[in-house]
């Protein structure tokens, strides 16, 4: 080798710091690995539960809604009721008015 002298001791020392390397990263890959399918299931886990809620919270809605149209509804019949109701007292004024005996304060 051209004068080149390489001592044992060095070259093991190389290898075992490459090996060492080599094992560290695998080891932070395997803790990402874990952490990373961790999320994934929490994840998953969120996603249903947001899909619940959000379905939990239309059918109250929808709830309140139906809810809101009869009382809605309720309240048109009254009105409806109430315009028949002063349609016939205005008819009866006009009538009451229309005839000869009216009242007056002679």
């Amino acid at each position: 080798m051209n004068g080149m002298k390489f001592n044992a001791a060095l070259i093991f020392a190389i290898l075992l710091q490459a090996v060492a390397l080599v094992w560290y990263i695998s080891k932070i890959d395997s803790r990402v690995n874990i952490l990373y399918e961790k999320y994934e299931v929490d994840s998953d886990a969120q996603v249903v539960e947001n899909q619940v809620r959000m379905k939990l919270a239309i059918e109250t809605l929808i709830e309140d809604v139906e809810e809101i149209q009869t009382e809605l509804n309720k309240a048109r019949n009254k009105d409806k009721k109430i315009m028949k109701q002063h349609k016939e007292i205005f008819e009866l004024l006009q009538n009451g008015t229309d005839n000869s005996s009216s009242y007056s304060y002679d």
